[in-house]
Order: structure tokens, then C-alpha cells, then sequence
């Protein structure tokens, strides 16, 4: 059997992944490898490699999808022309995510998130179109943003003369350091006011999605501030504003995600109200609980991506969920992974997200904060709920009307070995660290009664869609509110719609009146009109005044000979 370049490279990763996996019960302690690259009287430049059980479960995980996104490749990208340049990619970006993993040194961090930045870009602007190169340009754009804070940051650190970022404790107070880490952190995780790059970023291959926008782009953000939590827990207002930051990323996702047809993008605005549960239980000072809620969704919602991706493709390419029903029986497989995924995400007992995600929520509850604080927790939670059932219910019982016909094939062997690991990764993973990794604080318990809670909500999410559908049906009254939220609280046009408009008309009043004005007349044209009417006088001169000239020039001479003779 001849075996593909990335079925052999995600057997590996995967391999990697769960023998990685299967160690973290022995990180018991920290492995620090420092190697000095430059040495100077007040400032060191040197190579860190940082080997613990944060850093060494976000390795396994990463391996894991990785591996399972480089066999799924082989049946999705079968048609691709050249397909070893998106294996090459890949790869690429998953080394420049182990390099942001292991290398808490503040430079070669920011190499790894470069080389994040960089290929994520190639990877949205796969395709080569008009939309896949605006999606590409707000997301570079956007996470530019991010990068010139992190400079700012290391031009803090180097005037402490220190670059370990989880070991830095200022000599000076700099209030505003931790909320530059903060910021930094919030474009990268596509937080308000960066949100609109995370959906436009699904023009990329599903496969990229999976990777790209489930575990590992995505979360730099989130491990950039586990990481520096020692320093970001000295600033009390930092952690407000990321606090309110997140809870309001959280019900913006999650009302976007009730109105929005675009399968793709349903999955893309899940990962961001995920991402805003994290960064809240960070501002809640538990970096830990939300590190192990990155794990689980990782597996959960790659999972997921995945699973959408084979519907997508086996529909030719169709994306609108409102003419993607009856996938049940041609795809019982993915349609599982579907179910398993999306219960994981709505937090159902007892999947991987519910060890984590309802963690969050309890701890929550005993931190002593406001009620508007809850409210919008619960809220943006349930919204959760919601639209992981609307898009079951669309996926499984809607009529499928799509104009082309449905192309309909089996799961490949492929397909099912890739979901594997992720569909048990999904199952049990939340259970399996609760009672393996030893160091993420996992001091509440949920009791049957929370537990209970939990479904209730599941069947208030059930009965709230089919009340609101039908009110849906017999008044235009949401009419507004939809496109309200369809726009992203129109977050969407001011963020990737304003700025480059903007841009645009400041360039074409330059190009009016600067290179098409004074500019033009000063510069090359009023350049080329001298020069084309001193030639057109050189020409007449030569055309009609020559002779004379001549005869002139020739008689001129010869009057000053004779006058010198007589002289």
C-alpha cells in the first residue's frame, strides 16, 4: 500500500501526541534548558526551552489534532494540485506553535508569533480569490496589532535587563505593562473590538480551520497571559478590563451565532465565545482552570470542524445549514462526531467540556462578583446551549433543498481513523485530567444538583428555539435585530469594512490631488511638456531657420576675419 507524504507525518503526530499525553503524570517538576546566545554587561540574550505540564499537554494536544488534521487531508484536499505545498504549511505552523509552547524567552517568542501571523495568512489566502485575500488582509492586519504591542512589551523588558516572561517581576512600577499584555492577548484571540478577523478567516480549507482556528492560533492569546498571569495578577484593573472584555465577546458570539446561516462561521463564533469563557476564568485569577478548559475545547471543537467539513465537502461545497438537512443517514459517522461535539460544547454531563466549562461557572459563582457579572455569564452560556442545538437540528431533521444534487458517499477509512483520536479525546479527555495532572487547582466539585441544573438548561435551550421559531414565522419584528446581529453589533463593518474604506478614500483624494495634480504637473509631466517644447523649438530652428543661421554664422566669421586683417 503506498501511504501519502502527510498520512505518514500524522501518524507520527499522532503517535507523539498520546505518548506525550501519557507522561504528563510524571512532569512533577519544572525543566528549564538555558543556553546564553548574547552576554553583555547589563542585558543577556539566551535561548530558553521550558518543559512542564502546562507546556507539555499543549504539546500532546497539539500533536494529536495536528496528526488527525494530516490524515483527514489525504480524502478533503485529494484534488488539490499542489497539495504537498499545504502539507508543507502545515507543518510549518505547527512548528512555529511548538516554538510559542516551549520558549517562554520574549524574542524567540515573538518569532513564534510571526511565524504564526505569516503562515496563517498563506493558509486564508489558500484559494486566491477576492475574498479569501480580504479575509487574509483583515487577519494580518489585525494581528499586527498584537505584534507591535508584544515590541512594546520587550522594550519594557529590556529595560529591566530580563526576557523570561513568567518570571518577571518589574523593579519599577509599570500599571500599564500588564495591560499591554492584555491587548496583545485580545487581538489574538479575536476578542472585542478584534473580533470581525475570526470569521472572515474561515475562507481558508476546512482543515486549516481545524487547526488553525480550534487550538492553536486562537489560544496564543490565552497562553501569552496563563503564562505572564504572575505579572498580569499585579494589576487588579487589567484583569477588569479583560473581565469585561470577555463576558461582552461572550454575548456578542453568542446572539451572532443564533442568526447566522454560514455553517463555517457558526463553528468560528463557538470558538469565540469558548475563548472568551477562558480569558474569564483567567480574569477570575484561575489561569489554570482556564488552561484545561483550552485542552478540552481543543479536542472538542477540532472534533467538530472536522466532522462539519466532511458535510460541507460532500455537498459540493455548500455552506448555508438551512440547505444541508437529511445528512443523518449518508453520514451516520460524522453526524456522531457532530452530536459528540456539540454536547461536549454545550457542557452536556459528563463529556470533556462539561468537566471544564462548568468548572469556570462554579468558580464563578463563588468569587463574589456582581449580579450583571453572572447574568451575562449564564446568558452567554446559554446561548451556547442554543446554537450547538440549532445547528444539530438543521444538520439532522431540516429538508435539504439544495439546488445542485447531493454527492453521496461514504465516509472514507481515512475520515473515520482522524476522527478517532479527536472523538475519544472528546469523551473522556475532561475526566481523564481531572484525575491525572495534579496542578490545575481543581478544588470544586459539581454536585447532582448543578448537574441537574445543567440539562435543565439544555431543555430551556430546546423549548426557547421552538417558541422562537415559531414567533419567528408570524412577525417581521426581529427583522432589524437580525441584521443587527448579523453585522456583529456592527463590530463587523467598523472594524473590516470602515478602516480600509476610510483608507482607501484618504489614498484616492492623494492620488486626486497630489499624483494626479500639482504633483503630476511639477513631476514627470511638467518634465516631459519642457522638454517636448524645447525639442519642438529645436526642430523648428532646425527646419526653417537653419540656412540662415548658417549663412549668418558663415558671414559673421568672415567680417571678424577681415576686421582683424585691417587690425
Amino acid at each position: 500500500m503506498n501511504f501519502k507524504v502527510n498520512e505518514v507525518l500524522g501518524c507520527i503526530f499522532m503517535v507523539l501526541g498520546w505518548g506525550v499525553m501519557s507522561m504528563i503524570p510524571f512532569f512533577s517538576s519544572l525543566v528549564l534548558v538555558d543556553y546564553s546566545i548574547w552576554l553583555s554587561s547589563n542585558l543577556s540574550v539566551n535561548l530558553t526551552l521550558l518543559l512542564d505540564q502546562v507546556s507539555g499537554l499543549f504539546m500532546a494536544t497539539i500533536f494529536l489534532i495536528s496528526g488527525s488534521v494530516l490524515i483527514y487531508c489525504s480524502w478533503y484536499m485529494a484534488d488539490e494540485i499542489y497539495f504537498l505545498r499545504f502539507i508543507y504549511l502545515v507543518v510549518f505552523f505547527v512548528l512555529s506553535m511548538m516554538s510559542l509552547i516551549m520558549i517562554p524567552n520574549l524574542i524567540a517568542l515573538l518569532l513564534g508569533w510571526d511565524g504564526l501571523g505569516i503562515t496563517s495568512f498563506l493558509l486564508v489566502v489558500y484559494y486566491q480569490n477576492n475574498k479569501s485575500l480580504g479575509a487574509g488582509m483583515v487577519t494580518a492586519l489585525t494581528n499586527r496589532v498584537g505584534d507591535a504591542i508584544l515590541l512594546c512589551i520587550i522594550g519594557v523588558f529590556a529595560s529591566e535587563g530580563g526576557w523570561i516572561l513568567f518570571e518577571f517581576l518589574p523593579s519599577m512600577s509599570y500599571f500599564w505593562v500588564p495591560f499591554l499584555l492584555v491587548m496583545a492577548a485580545v487581538t489574538k484571540s479575536a476578542q472585542v473590538p478584534y473580533s470581525a478577523w475570526l470569521p472572515a478567516a474561515m475562507a481558508a480549507p476546512t482543515p486549516v480551520s481545524a487547526l488553525v482556528h480550534s487550538s492553536t492560533l486562537v489560544t496564543a492569546g490565552v497562553y501569552l497571559l496563563i503564562r505572564s498571569y504572575p505579572l498580569l495578577s499585579q494589576s487588579d484593573f487589567s484583569l477588569s478590563v479583560l473581565k469585561c472584555l470577555s463576558l461582552f465577546t461572550l454575548l456578542m458570539a453568542g446572539s451572532v451565532a443564533l442568526v447566522e446561516v454560514d455553517l463555517k462561521k457558526i463553528v468560528a463564533l463557538s470558538t469565540l465565545s469558548q475563548l472568551s469563557m477562558m480569558l474569564f476564568a483567567i480574569s477570575i485569577c484561575l489561569p489554570k482552570v482556564a488552561f484545561f478548559h483550552l485542552i478540552t475545547h481543543a479536542m472538542f471543537k477540532s472534533l467538530l470542524f472536522l466532522s462539519t467539513g466532511v458535510v460541507i465537502h460532500t455537498s459540493l461545497k455548500w455552506q448555508d445549514i438551512r440547505f444541508l438537512g437529511k445528512n443523518w443517514a449518508r453520514l451516520p459517522v460524522s453526524m456522531s462526531c457532530v452530536t459528540a461535539a456539540s454536547l461536549s460544547l454545550c457542557g452536556m454531563p459528563f463529556l470533556s467540556g462539561f468537566y471544564s466549562k462548568d468548572l469556570i461557572i462554579e468558580m464563578s459563582f463563588q468569587g463574589g462578583d456582581s449580579l450583571v457579572i453572572y447574568f451575562m455569564l449564564i446568558v452567554g452560556t446559554l446561548f451556547t446551549s442554543w446554537y450547538s442545538l440549532r445547528l444539530m437540528f438543521n444538520l439532522f431533521l431540516s429538508s435539504n433543498k439544495s439546488v445542485s444534487p447531493v454527492v453521496h458517499a461514504e465516509e472514507a477509512s481515512s475520515v473515520k481513523f482522524a476522527y478517532s483520536g479527536l472523538l475519544i479525546s472528546s469523551v473522556i479527555m475532561g475526566f481523564l485530567l481531572v484525575n491525572l495532572v495534579s496542578d490545575l487547582d481543581l478544588t470544586a466539585m459539581v454536585s447532582n444538583v448543578e448537574k441537574f441544573v445543567v440539562m435543565l438548561l439544555v431543555v430551556l435551550a430546546i423549548s426557547i428555539i421552538e417558541v422562537f421559531a415559531g414567533w419567528k414565522r408570524k412577525t417581521k419584528f426581529l427583522a432589524g435585530t437580525y441584521g443587527y446581529l448579523a453585522s456583529m453589533w456592527h463590530f463587523k463593518p467598523l472594524l473590516a469594512q470602515f478602516s480600509p474604506s476610510a483608507g482607501l478614500k484618504l489614498a484616492s483624494l492623494i492620488t486626486v490631488s497630489m499624483e494626479k495634480g500639482w504633483l503630476e504637473k511639477v513631476g514627470p509631466q511638467g518634465v516631459f511638456g519642457s522638454v517636448q517644447t524645447l525639442g519642438l523649438i529645436n526642430q523648428k530652428i532646425q527646419s526653417y531657420h537653419f540656412l540662415k543661421f548658417v549663412l549668418g554664422l558663415l558671414f559673421s566669421l568672415f567680417i571678424v576675419i577681415i576686421l582683424g586683417g585691417f587690425l
